[in-house]
């Protein structure tokens, strides 16, 4: 009676996975045919699917997931606008709060805030323009970290404060902006010559082609070489046999 009840026990837990999975594929091919998600969903299942999974992790809607979830690198991470959102309508903190040195010409930024059920303040990890660079954050190409660097603090202190305090929300995911500074840049894969070490070889030039000498050979003509040529002699036509006749006739005449 036991082995009959865990079987069946094992059976409907199938089904249930079994119908989920099925809900979700087509929750995933109708999100995939939507012109409101990103690139990285439009017309692909998988990727849709996946938004799903983390928007049901999160209690979140799977539209909103879609749009503040991109595919970096193969890796997925959020924006760092919806993190904040995320972390500020959870309900278990208070809304988060950005500290900076100084205002108008901020270096420095940290997040705070306050757990509701204790009352107790969460401060995290302070940020700074000199961390950035030391990191390699607002060296590389096209870097907002130089353009707009209170901004990026805000994000970057959002961010590591949601890893220590509120990782269940963000599942671990880094921010676009991390992922985006964290990518190493590519390697030359090129084995060094033991010769020549790191020095590039150019090849040597090919020699010009010697322009082609064309010998011009006169031709002397017939008549140069044959003098002018006889003239043709006409058939001459065979003489015609005389008859007997005309025979006898020329000797009477005779």
């Amino acid at each position: 009676m036991g082995n009959e009840q865990y079987e069946n026990n094992v059976l409907a837990i199938v089904d249930a996975e079994t119908r989920s999975f099925e809900l979700i594929q087509r929750q995933a091919k109708m999100l995939s045919a939507s012109t409101l998600v990103p690139k990285d969903f439009i017309g692909n299942v998988a990727n849709c699917a996946i938004a799903i999974n983390v928007a049901k992790r999160t209690r979140l809607d799977p539209l909103m997931v879609a749009q503040n979830l991109a595919i970096i690198h193969g890796r997925p991470s959020w924006s760092a606008t919806a993190l904040i959102g995320m972390i500020n309508s959870c309900g278990r903190y208070s809304p988060l709060s950005f500290v900076f040195d100084d205002e108008d010409a901020p270096s420095s930024c940290y997040a705070v805030a306050t757990d509701k059920q204790s009352g107790q303040e969460l401060k995290g990890e302070k940020i700074t323009l000199e961390m950035a660079k030391k990191e390699g954050w607002s060296t590389k190409n096209g870097s907002k970290w130089l353009t707009m660097p209170g901004q990026m603090l805000r994000y970057r202190a959002a961010s590591f404060w949601s890893r220590v305090y509120a990782s269940d929300l963000s599942l671990g995911f880094y921010t676009q902006d991390e992922v985006r500074d964290f990518a190493e840049p590519p390697r030359n894969v090129t084995p060094i010559s033991p010769i020549t070490g790191n020095k590039k070889i150019e090849p040597e030039p090919e020699p010009e082609p010697e322009p082609e000498v064309i010998e011009v050979i006169e031709v002397a003509t017939a008549d140069v070489l044959w003098g002018d040529p006889e003239p043709v002699k006409e058939p001459t036509k065979p003489e015609r046999k005389k008859s007997l006749q005309q025979l006898i006739d020329e000797s009477e005449e005779g």
